[in-house]
C-alpha cells in the first residue's frame, strides 16, 4: 500500500507540473519556461548564503508586515514560487522588479480612484510579469491578461490599429472596474481572484460543491490552475516587498519610464510626431505606448490615452494644441508642472529628514508620489521610516516646449542640440540629476544662455503669465531682476 501510495503522490505532482499555468506569459509567440511549482517543501535559501535558510515562521512574520486584502498562509507552492523567483529564474525577476517602477504607479491611481485595496496591483505581476504585450496560449493579453469577451465588456478594443489591452492605462482601469464588479459579487477578495482567473461560475460551483466560502476549504474543487491564483499572489506581494532580502538586483528603468503622465489624445498623430514635438526618443515613445500596433496613434472621437514622461506633458499639450482645431487641451493641476531652475534639464533632486515615523506609502501621499520609487530612489528594503532618516526625492523639470538650440563646438562649427540631448563638450545626464565629463581633456567652450521670452500685454501680471507658462512668479522675479512689469515689457521665462 505504501508504494501505491507514493506513486500515486508522484503521479499527481506531475499532473499538476505540466497542467499548471505559467507564472510569465507566452510573449510574442514563444511560451515562457517558468512553470507553475508543485507543491514543495523545500526550504529557501537567503541571499546567496548556502548555510542559512528561511523558516515559514520568518515568511508568515514578513508577510504578516505587508497591507493585504487575503487572510494569508504559507504553503508549500507559496514557497515553490518564491523559490522560483529568487533562486530560479532571477533574470526574468529582476526584469519584473524593475518594470514596477514604471506601472506600479499607475496601478495605484486608479485602485484609489475605485476604492479598491492597493495590493492588488500585484495581481498583474501574476498575470503578465508586468509586460504590457504578453499573450497566454489562450489568447489573453496585455498586463492585466484580458480574453477578448472580457476586454470588450469593459471597452477594450482590439482592430488592425490599436489592442487596448496592451495599452497600460485603459487596461488597468478596466481591471481595476472588473475586479470591483467582482467583489461585489463574492465579497471576498480570494474568491474575487479566484473568479478574475477561471470566472464566476467556476468558483460558484465550487462554494456549493464545498458547502463553503472559504478559498481554503474550497480550493480542491477550484481547476487546477486556479487552486495555486491566491498562492502566486501571495508569492509576488512577497517578492516586490522583499527582493533585496534575497540579493535581486531590479533591472531598473531610466527616469523618463519611472514618472510618466497620460492624456487622452483624439487626433492622429504618429510616435515620430511625438517624439519631435517633446524631444523624448521615439524608443521610449514606443516602449511606454504598446497598444498601438503601427506606432500610429488613430483619430477617433472617443480618444486614445497616451503615455509620454512627465516632464514633457507642457510641451506635448501644447504640441495637441496646435494640430487640433476641435478641441482645447489643458494640463490637468497647471500648478504641478513648474520645477526650480536647478538639476540636469531633465530631473532635480531634494532632500527631506525626517521627524516622525511614518510608512513609506503615507509618507509618499503627502508628497504626490509613489512608495516604489521612494524605495528605489533611496536603496529601502523596508516600509517603515524613521525619525532622523534622510530622503532623496526626485521631480522632473518641465519642459514647456520643445526646441533645439544651436550651440556651438568646438572649433566654432554650428550644430544643433536638443535640450534633451548630450550636453555640450560631452558632457552627458544621468537620472540622479548630475553631470559627469566624456571629454575631459577639451577645452571648455562657454555656452551661449538661451531664454524663452514674453511680452507683457495689458493688464497682464507676473502671476498671469506664470500660470501661462507654467512657471512661479519667484522664478520670473529672478530672471527679470524685478518685482513689479510693465506693459511691453519683454520677460525672460526659462532659460534653454
Amino acid at each position: 500500500m505504501q508504494i501505491n501510495f507514493n506513486a500515486a503522490r508522484f503521479c499527481f505532482a506531475i499532473t499538476l507540473f505540466l497542467f499548471s499555468f505559467p507564472l510569465f506569459s507566452q510573449v510574442d509567440g514563444q511560451v515562457s519556461d517558468l512553470e507553475d511549482p508543485i507543491d514543495t517543501s523545500d526550504v529557501l535559501v537567503a541571499k546567496g548564503s548556502a548555510s542559512y535558510t528561511l523558516t515559514d515562521a520568518e515568511l508568515k512574520e514578513r508577510l504578516s508586515m505587508l497591507q493585504s486584502c487575503l487572510s494569508v498562509r504559507v504553503d508549500g507552492v507559496v514557497k515553490g514560487y518564491i523559490k522560483t523567483y529568487t533562486q530560479l529564474k532571477t533574470e526574468k525577476a529582476r526584469i519584473m522588479l524593475g518594470k514596477r517602477l514604471t506601472y506600479f504607479p499607475l496601478f495605484e491611481e486608479k485602485l484609489k480612484e475605485y476604492g479598491l485595496p492597493l495590493d492588488l496591483k500585484y495581481l498583474s505581476v501574476v498575470e503578465s510579469a508586468l509586460n504590457a504585450k504578453a499573450v497566454s496560449r489562450v489568447g489573453a493579453t496585455g498586463l492585466w491578461q484580458f480574453m477578448p469577451a472580457t476586454g470588450g465588456e469593459y471597452g477594450l478594443r482590439s482592430n488592425s490599429a490599436v489592442e487596448d489591452r496592451s495599452n497600460p492605462v485603459k487596461s488597468t482601469d478596466a481591471a481595476a472596474r472588473h475586479l470591483r464588479d467582482l467583489y461585489k459579487q463574492f465579497d471576498d477578495w480570494a474568491l474575487a481572484l479566484a473568479a478574475y482567473n477561471s470566472g464566476q461560475g467556476r468558483v460558484n460551483s465550487a462554494i456549493r460543491r464545498a458547502g463553503s466560502r472559504n478559498f481554503w476549504k474550497l480550493q480542491p474543487y477550484l481547476p487546477l490552475e486556479t487552486r495555486n491564483y491566491v498562492p502566486a499572489f501571495i508569492a509576488a506581494s512577497y517578492i516586490c516587498n522583499y527582493f533585496q532580502l534575497h540579493g535581486l538586483d531590479p533591472l531598473n528603468p531610466d527616469m523618463d519610464e519611472q514618472l510618466t503622465d497620460y492624456i487622452n489624445v483624439h487626433e492622429g498623430i504618429s510616435f515620430r510626431d511625438i517624439a519631435d514635438a517633446t524631444g523624448i526618443s521615439y524608443q521610449v515613445i514606443k516602449g511606454l505606448n504598446p497598444g498601438f500596433k503601427r506606432d500610429y496613434v488613430p483619430p477617433t472621437n472617443e480618444g486614445h490615452y497616451v503615455v509620454v514622461p512627465k516632464r514633457v506633458m507642457p510641451a506635448f499639450v501644447r504640441y495637441l494644441n496646435t494640430v487640433s482645431s476641435a478641441r482645447n487641451y489643458k494640463l490637468e493641476d497647471p500648478e504641478n508642472y513648474t520645477s526650480p531652475d536647478v538639476g540636469d534639464g531633465r530631473y532635480w533632486q531634494s532632500t527631506v529628514n525626517l521627524r516622525e515615523t511614518v510608512s513609506i506609502d503615507d509618507f509618499a501621499n503627502r508628497m504626490g508620489m509613489c512608495g516604489e520609487h521612494i524605495k528605489c530612489w533611496n536603496n529601502l528594503d523596508g516600509n517603515l521610516l524613521y525619525p532622523g532618516q534622510s530622503l532623496k526625492l526626485i521631480r522632473p523639470v518641465y519642459v514647456q516646449k520643445h526646441t533645439s538650440i544651436r550651440i556651438e563646438a568646438p572649433g566654432g562649427t554650428a550644430k544643433i542640440q536638443s535640450s534633451n540631448g548630450p550636453k555640450p563638450n560631452g558632457a552627458t545626464s544621468g537620472t540622479n540629476g548630475k553631470q559627469t565629463a566624456n571629454l575631459p581633456n577639451q577645452p571648455e567652450t562657454p555656452r551661449i544662455k538661451q531664454f524663452q521670452f514674453h511680452t507683457v500685454k495689458r493688464n497682464e501680471s507676473l502671476e498671469d503669465i506664470a500660470r501661462q507658462y507654467s512657471t512661479s512668479v519667484e522664478s520670473l522675479r529672478k530672471y527679470n531682476n524685478c518685482n513689479d512689469i510693465k506693459f511691453g515689457t519683454r520677460l525672460k521665462i526659462r532659460e534653454f
